[in-house]
């Protein structure tokens, strides 16, 4: 990546950090805002990435930041909440708007569950020098009221060490939260005290909302006939991880071109020529092998050499 870009790569291992603890104590943003951790996230991956950072109301509105809505109707107030934040799919927008001529950003779903070494995959990346955030659905990780966005400053063999708050996020938790469906888990009360109450009004609010038979869960919870504590709602996030490039580097080269499914790029460590059909559309993982590397990279994967 950058010069700029320090990467601290413990060999022999899987661990590779961007910042030291006690940088990111230094250097990373706490949210200060409501529901705009979307933003927050997209500035420290920045500043990791060592680029101009925009202002905190600058990335607010690169990554369309939704606010909850209150003193509305519980359809208006459930339609706020599925959208409260931003996607990382908004992310990679705001990137482009805030740090375009820089920068460049990729989402990767990881719902469905992919079959992918979560470690490998983070440490391969950042010791590229890439950035990297996490959408993660928090409520499945420890039952909080809202989904999360959190950049991801280093990764070892204690799990996936994150921004906002600065912390370790072990990979059983971590993957709880990736490997989630897009639901939004709102508390009954926050609905039910909506005025005025229009349950009727919500499965008209999409397909999927129909799907959930929202409107049904709600008149079941008013009546007392449903146990449950909470309304489950579509949700406008995907769980997923944002990779960063430096524009103009091979890293950008290795990002566009990965596997959207999560397969591992090849290691940084190899040579170019080793690599050259790794990311390409023919998805030679022999080729890394230099006796075969030609017999199996064909007109296409040699043209790349």
């Amino acid at each position: 990546m950058s010069d700029s870009t320090s990467v601290t790569v413990k060999a022999g291992t899987d661990e590779a950090f961007l910042w030291t603890y006690d940088v990111a104590s230094t250097k990373a943003f706490d949210q200060n805002g409501a529901s705009n951790c979307g933003a927050t996230a997209l500035l420290n991956v920045l500043s990791a990435l060592e680029v101009p950072l925009p202002s905190t109301s600058a990335a607010d509105r690169a990554v369309h930041t939704n606010l909850r809505k209150y003193g509305v109707s519980t359809s208006e107030y459930l339609a706020a909440r599925s959208v409260a934040g931003c996607t990382g799919e908004n992310i990679v927008k705001g990137c482009e708007t805030v740090a375009g001529d820089v920068v460049e950003s990729r989402f990767f779903a990881f719902d469905p569950p992919r079959e992918v070494d979560l470690q490998k995959w983070l440490c391969d990346w950042l010791s590229r020098g890439c950035g990297a955030v996490a959408t993660l659905n928090t409520q499945q990780m420890y039952g909080a009221d809202y989904w999360h966005h959190q950049m991801i400053f280093g990764v070892d063999n204690k799990g996936v060490h994150v921004t906002n708050g600065i912390e370790v996020l072990d990979y059983k938790e971590i993957m709880l939260g990736l490997e989630s469906p897009s639901v939004l888990r709102i508390r009954k009360n926050d609905a039910l005290n909506c005025k005025p109450f229009d349950p009727e009004n919500c499965n008209s609010l999409g397909s999927r909302w129909a799907e959930l038979k929202v409107s049904e869960q709600l008149k079941a919870l008013k009546e007392g006939s449903s146990v449950e504590n909470f309304v489950y709602i579509p949700a406008a996030y995907r769980a997923g991880i944002t990779i960063f490039a430096r524009k103009g580097s091979p890293e950008l080269e290795v990002l566009m071109r990965a596997d959207a499914k999560l397969a591992l790029p090849a290691p940084s460590w190899l040579p170019v020529a080793y690599r050259c059909c790794v990311g390409c559309s023919l998805r030679h993982t022999l080729c890394q092998v230099p006796a075969r590397m030609w017999a199996l990279a064909g007109t296409e994967g040699r043209a790349l050499l």
